[in-house]
């Protein structure tokens, strides 16, 4: 089923379970996902995973619960790679840095690519990390997303993304987790999550 699902791109698609790969049907959608929405389901597997999940009405409460997240986890300064969160983080006059390495155990500032509802895990790619590998990241991050973002599961998630980026498909994609996503603490692509969903119509 996976080399079906990698012949959508003409580039590598990296570090993706191999268990979740060989042991889960990504296309049989279960009862409760059948029921939920998108949102409701995604949220509720986030959550169960080990992510926090925090709905913004608005780009002002998202910045007002990034601040909270910042006091809570006595964040100094962040990884950020992307001009329009940095401009965020200047709002509320966060420092941060572009090079993972100046904060091996520090939190990452990113966007997405989708969120996949089945298993509620994290699409990011080279767009989001500047190239560079997410192993190269430390595991706390906190990911602002839009709710145009979500897909039913990693084959909707990479369709969409062959859809919306056929002229400029990305690489390095996978998927982070929660840190106790399935209750196995050493599940690959395990992270420390926030996770901002600003439902803003502008």
């Amino acid at each position: 089923m996976w080399n079906a699902i990698k012949k959508l791109f003409n580039k590598s698609i990296t570090n993706l379970e191999k268990d979740e790969q060989e042991n889960v049907d990504l296309f049989l959608k279960s009862a409760t996902e059948a029921k939920s929405s998108l949102d409701e389901l995604f949220a509720t597997n986030f959550n169960s995973g080990g992510g926090h999940f925090l709905y913004c009405g608005n780009e002002n409460e998202a910045i007002h619960n990034l601040q909270q997240i910042i006091n809570f986890e006595k964040i100094n300064r962040v990884i950020c790679l992307d001009q329009d969160l940095e401009s965020k983080l200047d709002t509320i006059s966060v420092p941060y840095t572009n090079n993972p390495t100046d904060l091996p155990q520090g939190f990452s500032f990113l966007k997405c690519e989708f969120l996949c509802a089945f298993d509620g895990s994290i699409m990011i790619s080279a767009h989001q990390t500047a190239d560079r590998k997410v192993e190269e990241f430390p595991m706390n991050f906190i990911i602002w997303a839009k709710p145009q973002q979500f897909a039913n599961n990693l084959s909707d998630a990479l369709q969409k993304l062959k859809n919306l980026k056929k002229d400029n498909l990305p690489s390095n994609i996978t998927c982070i987790r929660g840190k106790d996503m399935h209750s196995f603490s050493s599940i690959p692509n395990a992270k420390n999550i926030y996770l901002l969903l600003v439902d803003d119509i502008s």
